[in-house]
């Protein structure tokens, strides 16, 4: 049974997708990075949700966004979807782009745990071993303010006289969990935790012995490659990031009241009540099938 996800107003959330067989269809190119800066500002203009960091891999990216109304899914399902078609139709492909898995979408609960997963995601060049400091990657990496710009509309898939903007707004959000900074303070910080974990990996690869691909090798893979190392099986995805304990549990216990309320609920909406209450934070039912939601 899978368990239905909760979505409420005002989350930040920390995002990661993969792509089929963890095969490089997001290598470093040009006209890759237009094609996600692109739907990543177009699908943000949509949804009004603000992206406060992201990186883009060759199979897999990540990003840390806000959701002021409830619209997370309608973001990243657009991104997926017309990044998907855009790249399919620059390789001359049809296959699936993305894995099969569901897109790991995880509210992120504190302040101090939206600043560790923007560090992670900015750090993910380094920490796969490609590139020894993050500011040397050639592709989607963002979490300064400077980093918003305009973006073309790519001169792939998207028609010049359809409905797709002909330039779209890409803006870096300071995250409401640190507005008590100043923005400089913010980007500071920031980098400071970028630069502390880079130096242990840096660290850890020269105890070793081993050395960094290095970024023109990164830029020689073809998107038909990918990692030679076997992946392992996994375990359960989380539903939470937390790093205090507390917090964690507390989340754990109102996401399980959220299901059980759900599924009472949807028992009776099957049972032919159409005016039962299901819980705030329910998605799907009321974007499907306009069911009541309480208020989140």
């Amino acid at each position: 049974m899978t368990l239905s996800r909760q979505f409420l107003p005002d989350t930040t959330y920390f995002i990661t997708r993969r792509t089929t067989q963890r095969e490089f269809w997001l290598e470093r190119a040009p006209q890759t990075t237009q094609i996600f800066l692109y739907c990543i500002a177009v699908a943000a203009q949509k949804t009004g949700v603000q992206l406060h960091g992201a990186c883009v891999m060759s199979n897999h990216w990540h990003a840390v966004v806000s959701d002021p109304d409830m619209k997370i899914a309608k973001f990243y399902g657009w991104v997926h979807k017309y990044v998907a078609k855009a790249i399919n139709c620059a390789r001359g492909r049809c296959e699936n782009l993305w894995s099969s898995e569901k897109t790991n979408v995880i509210p992120l609960e504190s302040p101090e745990d939206v600043l560790d997963k923007i560090a992670y995601c900015l750090c993910n060049p380094v920490s796969a071993h490609l590139i020894a400091d993050t500011r040397n990657w050639k592709g989607v990496w963002l979490y300064r303010k400077a980093h918003s710009r305009t973006i073309l509309r790519p001169d792939v898939y998207f028609q010049t006289d359809g409905t797709m903007p002909e330039e779209a707004e890409l803006q870096i959000w300071q995250p409401q969990f640190h507005g008590a900074l100043s923005r400089e303070e913010y980007e500071n910080r920031i980098a400071a935790e970028v630069s502390l974990r880079e130096q242990k990996i840096v660290d850890e690869m020269r105890s070793g012995n081993l050395s960094f691909m290095g970024m023109d090798a990164v830029l020689k893979q073809s998107h038909k490659d990918k990692p030679k190392s076997i992946e392992k099986p996994r375990g359960m995805n989380p539903r939470f990031a937390a790093l205090d304990k507390w917090l964690r549990v507390s989340a754990i216990k109102r996401y399980k009241q959220f299901v059980l309320d759900y599924w009472e609920a949807l028992k009776k909406w099957k049972l032919g009540n159409r005016e039962v209450l299901f819980p705030a934070g329910t998605y799907a039912l009321r974007i499907h099938l306009n069911v009541n939601v309480a208020p989140g």
